[in-house]
């Protein structure tokens, strides 16, 4: 009896160290309030018997040193934050967002040198990491620290059935029209590829998702112990938004101007001068951006990218000389209207290999029928 006695007050002293350090995954829901809130928030709770804390990847201040520089070449610096798990959900709560916590399957020690590392990692001197929107971000380190803590899960998700890089993205960020369009400019044909189910984490929401279906290597049991959710979505954001696709109707609309301008403007023809010149700047300007990023910058999934066949520096060229009427500048300006041309026929038959962005495809159309008239007209030596 005494044995007896003795096996069970150490059965329970066991049990009681192996839930005496609580080691949860948080997921936060989106926000309008910025571009980047849209697509939600991940961080770690860890709760013991002295503290409730949060460890939060997605800490960045555009105060820092040379941060506008860093994010261009698409090396920004983030880092760890640690707050109290009650800020996290008054902060979180007053922006209307959800908070979805999923308690996790992890013994003693395996929480406690999870917690040890999470302590070590947000000292002044290691909380700062290099950010990377894909592949290190708010979400993929918590991920890599459980993985690492369990030595390994197994998501028992279809990886067929994963979507593409874009598409995961066009599902976040489609209420912000213009900014999914500037973010399609930017994204080359790797973001059309499908992601693995490892490349999902990326998004938050995928994550949870993913750790819902999960499995420990060692036991096969479930990741995920307990699912609690402690705040709901009060701000829903796609909510009034506009039922049309306004990037779509503006370069409708830029194409009927340009049409009638074409066709009943005459004299010397300075409205749809000024408009192909104004055309020129912008796809020229959109060119230094789509160039850089592909092949200055260490974004992800920016080259190859088809947009680079019709947003290019050249067009400053013409946004200038279209104007001018000498022979050495109309010589020039038939090779870069013919040469833009290919460019154009090039970038629409890429639309097989690519997303196009949205809308897009209507400028497209536009400059490339213009850059053929432009050629036929510089080689007549006639200017339309």
């Amino acid at each position: 009896m005494k044995r007896l006695i003795y096996f069970i007050l150490l059965s329970f002293i066991g049990l009681s160290s192996y839930a005496a350090t609580q080691v949860s995954l948080l997921t936060a829901g989106p926000t309008d309030e910025y571009v980047f809130f849209l697509y939600g928030h991940t961080a770690i709770r860890v709760k013991t018997d002295s503290e409730d804390v949060v460890y939060n990847y997605g800490y960045f201040s555009m105060q820092q040193d040379n941060f506008i520089l860093n994010f261009m070449l698409g090396k920004p610096m983030y880092s760890l934050g640690v707050t109290t798990f009650q800020e996290f959900l008054d902060d979180y709560g007053s922006q209307g967002r959800s908070v979805t916590e999923q308690v996790l399957n992890l013994s003693e020690d395996e929480a406690t040198a999870l917690k040890n590392k999470l302590d070590w990692n947000a000292l002044p001197e290691h909380r700062d990491y290099t950010y990377n929107f894909y592949f290190d971000n708010c979400a993929t380190r918590p991920r890599d620290l459980i993985e690492e803590a369990v030595n390994g899960l197994v998501y028992e998700i279809d990886s067929k059935k994963m979507p593409t890089f874009r598409q995961a993205i066009r599902n976040k960020s489609y209420s912000a029209q213009w900014y999914t369009v500037g973010a399609d400019l930017c994204l080359g044909w790797m973001s059309d590829e499908p992601m693995t189910v490892k490349d999902a984490a990326f998004l938050p929401d995928l994550l949870l998702q993913e750790f819902d279906h999960a499995r420990r290597i060692d036991n096969g049991n479930p990741i995920v112990q307990l699912k609690v959710y402690h705040l709901p979505q009060t701000h829903i954001i796609h909510e009034g938004m506009p039922k049309v696709h306004w990037p779509m109707i503006t370069f409708i609309l830029v194409s009927i101007v340009y049409c009638l301008l074409y066709f009943f403007e005459k004299g010397k023809r300075i409205g749809i001068t000024s408009l192909r010149s104004l055309i020129y700047f912008i796809l020229g300007t959109g060119g230094v951006v789509i160039w850089f990023l592909a092949l200055i910058s260490a974004h992800p999934h920016t080259f190859p990218n088809a947009n680079m066949f019709l947003f290019h520096p050249l067009w400053y060229v013409l946004a200038v000389t279209v104007w001018k009427r000498s022979s050495k500048v109309w010589k020039m300006n038939y090779w870069l209207y013919l040469i833009n041309f290919v460019a154009v026929v090039i970038y629409l038959m890429l639309g097989y290999k690519q997303v196009l962005p949205q809308g897009v495809s209507v400028l497209a159309l536009l400059v490339g029928v213009d850059a053929l008239l432009q050629t036929l007209a510089y080689r007549g030596k006639a200017r339309l």
